[in-house]
């Protein structure tokens, strides 16, 4: 699809959803003054989140969709982190007891794919994440090291969920539905915990780090009401709201902790529908409609025009400004790539372990075989790929 037809079909878009809503037509000067803000404020994507660390201790970079763009840039921010003094990745995406793995991993004189992959299998197989993008954001901490060492600490991954205690229920349960999650997460809220390893591993030793999270967990400022979907299974919930990791942070260091976030449908409250457009598509007809505005482009959300954009449907219904401080746009949705699968992300040696692993009944059968883990990465990978169509 071409810029202009594309740009074309997502105005039809976002017309289509804002009428659905019984929101108003899109507004030219809203657009036009939204556009001019965003080109005299925004900044590379890599220079603003480096730059946040002039001022902040901890900064979550989050997105809640995997995409290959998304993968990519996370593997340039780890260059250009360690380059401004941040020593530690720290990772959602892994389970501190592979704590050792990882460090092996992006301290070795070569590096280890299948270590890695080995690193990243335990919380892979129970989200259907497998993904080239994701593996080699270790890669380049490994590159980082191979280069930079002799000239300061090596740069570390952190690991920040754990594993699940599955002795706590039958090898056929289906991990998908709420009652098991209690027994599961034996070591307290995965939030709880996140926060309890950054706070040990970062903040007391007054280190600094980048925080690649799922935007569930990526959230300082804001509290979100809680999604059917998002959080239908392993979600601490306190007085009606959701409360992630960078929550629990927030609540100790404040304002030394930061949120931004990449550019993706926001989850919806379902009653349309399960995603929704930012800011009710305003962010997306302002790229749109403006030519001239380079992207990829990051810019803050917290003041400004865009600050007071609504979101009435995404999270709990507050304006832009209160779900982050920053935010980057690196593509329009209607350009966004899933991220590329493994090959064979579950090798046959692994395959009784991984069907342990799994949330998935089917998966978890005797029976599944690592071409069935093979397919269930490849529809997550498809899913991430079209959520933003899912917005109507």
């Amino acid at each position: 699809m071409d810029k202009r037809g594309g740009d074309r079909a997502l105005l039809e878009r976002i017309a289509l959803y804002r009428h659905r809503r019984g929101l108003p037509p899109l507004q030219p000067a809203v657009i036009d003054e939204l556009a001019e803000w965003l080109r005299t404020h925004g900044a590379d994507p890599l220079t603003y989140v480096c730059d946040l660390f002039e001022r902040h201790q901890v900064v979550f970079v989050g997105h809640h969709t995997p995409t290959r763009r998304a993968g990519l840039f996370l593997q340039d921010l780890v260059a250009a982190a360690y380059r401004s003094g941040v020593g530690i990745v720290a990772m959602e995406y892994a389970c501190v007891d592979d704590q050792a793995r990882l460090d092996a991993v992006v301290t070795g004189a070569t590096f280890d794919e299948q270590l890695a992959r080995d690193a990243l299998l335990r919380w892979g197989i129970r989200h259907n994440f497998a993904y080239r993008e994701y593996l080699h954001v270790l890669s380049a901490v490994w590159e980082v090291n191979r280069r930079f060492v002799g000239n300061g600490p090596p740069m570390r991954v952190l690991a920040l969920d754990y594993d699940l205690d599955l002795d706590a229920v039958t090898d056929t349960a289906d991990l998908r539905t709420s009652y098991a999650w209690p027994h599961l997460r034996s070591r307290g809220p995965v939030s709880a915990h996140m926060c309890d390893v950054l706070l040990a591993e970062v903040i007391e030793p007054g280190h600094r780090a980048l925080v690649l999270a799922r935007t569930a967990h990526a959230l300082t400022r804001a509290r979100r009401l809680p999604h059917r979907v998002w959080d239908a299974i392993d979600a601490e919930i306190v007085g009606g709201h959701v409360v992630g990791a960078a929550n629990r942070v927030y609540e100790v260091v404040a304002d030394r902790a930061v949120t931004v976030l990449i550019h993706e449908p926001l989850p919806a409250d379902g009653e349309l529908c399960d995603y929704a457009l930012v800011a009710d598509g305003v962010l997306d007809a302002a790229f749109a409609m403006h030519d001239d505005l380079a992207v990829p482009l990051a810019f803050d959300v917290d003041q400004g025009p865009a600050a007071r954009l609504g979101c009435t449907t995404s999270l709990d219904r507050g304006p832009l400004g209160s779900l982050a401080t920053g935010w980057i746009y690196l593509e329009p949705d209607y350009e966004r790539r899933a991220p590329t699968p493994l090959a064979e992300p579950v090798p046959a040696v692994y395959v009784n372990y991984a069907r342990r692993y799994a949330l998935d009944p089917a998966l978890r059968d005797e029976k599944s075989t690592p071409g069935d883990f093979a397919a269930a990465v490849s529809e997550s990978a498809a899913a991430a790929e079209l959520a933003w169509t899912q917005v109507l």
